[in-house]
């Protein structure tokens, strides 16, 4: 099963590690090459969760070496309130958008905050929300072992 895991983890690395670099060659934008930052970062977090998970213990034991692989995994994840703010701030204001079931409560709660502060005041929960989780995730990562 581990062979298994490496070899489609080293097909996934592979093939999106062709297309950044692809993208990179046919335009060098920057977007690009965050493209490819990112494709580097997730293969090489990954490998090292596998690595980790197949170790004895390595995802329920006390040193919990898998945890540490995850929280790298999710950390990036805080960068996406952190980047729906900066685009409220570039249009200026929250322009509310069709949601779904799950999120409408959040598209009102946006919402009633820009009309009670202005585009103040979506730009702040939604900061707060990334950097909120962005720490959590680095207080937690201190807490697991990267043996």
């Amino acid at each position: 099963m581990e062979k298994l895991f490496y070899l489609l983890w080293a097909a996934v690395s592979l093939g999106l590690g062709g297309l950044a670099l692809f993208a990179v060659w046919q335009q060098a934008s920057l977007a690009n090459l965050l493209f490819l930052g990112m494709v580097g970062y997730y293969s090489f977090c990954f490998g090292g969760l596998i690595r980790a998970a197949y170790l004895p213990w390595g995802l329920l034991g006390p040193h919990r070496r898998s945890g540490y692989w995850l929280c790298l995994i999710l950390l990036p994840l805080a960068l996406i309130p952190l980047h729906a703010a900066y685009r409220i701030w570039e249009q200026g204001g929250y322009v509310a958008v069709t949601a779904s079931r799950r999120t409408a409560w959040l598209h009102q709660l946006l919402g009633w905050l820009q009309d009670a502060l202005g585009y103040l005041g979506p730009l702040l929960v939604l900061c707060a929300l990334g950097i909120g989780l962005a720490l959590a995730l680095l207080r937690l990562l201190r807490r697991q072992v990267a043996r």
